[in-house]
């Protein structure tokens, strides 16, 4: 099924008003393969209502910051849509001050610590790559989301 096609029968069942449910684009995880099909399961799950990335990212891809009432497709690691979620509330938080209550809504971790350093690594790889340095003191977006629709 098509983007187009998943997003018209989101409209039909769920009886939105195209004009006031604005699309914002398609939502992948950046790892594919078994992991992105993990993290894909916990949101599909409803276990994971929340992403974090690195805020210089943003401004190093020239990307706008997400805002809350965004509405995405999720899809799989084919490019398949598999799901619809509305972020509800976007921050702007320091690694080192985010806490487990907002850490274990990733659904993924046992404490902030192994949280932190996950994170952490996956962050500082993505700072390596994109040229910028990641420290505790770097700001985080967190994007948190809820399903709307599978």
């Amino acid at each position: 099924m098509t983007i187009g096609e998943y997003w018209d029968k989101f409209l039909a069942e769920s009886k939105q008003n195209p004009d006031e449910v604005g699309f914002s684009g398609e939502l992948s995880f950046a790892e594919r393969g078994v992991v992105g099909n993990e993290q894909l399961a916990l949101v599909l799950s409803g276990k994971r209502t929340v992403t974090f990335t690195a805020f210089d990212s943003y401004a190093i891809n020239r990307e706008p910051l997400p805002v809350s009432g965004e509405v995405f497709i999720v899809e799989d690691k084919d490019g398949e849509p598999r799901g619809i979620v509305e972020v509800t509330d976007v921050s702007v938080i320091p690694f080192g001050e985010i806490t487990w209550e907002l850490a274990r809504r990733e659904g993924e971790d046992e404490s902030l610590e192994e949280w932190r350093e996950k994170q952490r690594d996956y962050m500082e790889d993505e700072a390596a790559l994109c040229g910028f340095e990641f420290t505790d003191s770097s700001k985080v977006v967190c994007e948190v989301f809820r399903l709307i629709y599978r």
